[in-house]
């Protein structure tokens, strides 16, 4: 495969690890980082009010909107992009998939799963967004009722006893396989 081409889409549940996962892919600035978070923080002014959903995802826009702006980005750089965001309903992630492929861009998909013992560690650890927990911890329940579709559509990689930089090498070495 070749990685100038290639939108690595980093999932798994809420406080796993993913970010800090795609900024070690992304620290030597020749893979491009896209927070598709951000895409919904910037629709939210528009549809909040009008358009009330749990979760931003479920507004068709930011579906759309993440994929036009993921594969733009992948194209100006040619670089591959990296797009730590997780995704828990498998209508979305097909939607997503399908209008990143449409649109010329291969898609790596990783699902980066960690235990449930874990997971509660590195919530309560957390120092960068510990406000984040009981949304983080509330959420784990769809995560689990993922799995098996995740399991079909993604590479799994077991995180539990993994710290980041040896995340970011196996996310690295799968890409590397044919």
């Amino acid at each position: 495969m070749r990685l100038s081409t290639v939108i690595v889409w980093l999932n798994g549940p809420f406080g796993a690890g993913k970010t800090t996962t795609a900024g070690l892919l992304t620290a030597d600035g020749t893979w491009g980082l896209f927070d598709t978070e951000r895409v919904g923080l910037m629709l939210r002014h528009a549809l909040e009010r009008a358009c009330p959903v749990p979760d931003f995802q479920d507004w068709p826009a930011w579906r759309a909107v993440s994929v036009a702006a993921v594969a733009a980005v992948a194209r100006q750089r040619e670089r591959p992009v990296v797009v730590p965001q997780t995704v828990v309903v498998e209508a979305y992630w097909s939607e997503l998939r399908a209008g990143l492929t449409a649109a010329g861009q291969r898609v790596r998909a990783f699902t980066l799963h960690v235990d449930a013992a874990e997971h509660e560690r590195r919530i309560a650890a957390d120092e960068v967004e510990p406000h984040a927990g009981g949304w983080r911890r509330e959420r784990r329940a769809d995560y689990e009722a993922a799995l098996g579709w995740l399991a079909r559509e993604t590479t799994v990689i077991d995180t539990t006893a993994l710290d980041p930089a040896a995340v970011a090498d196996r996310v690295r070495a799968e890409l590397a396989r044919p």
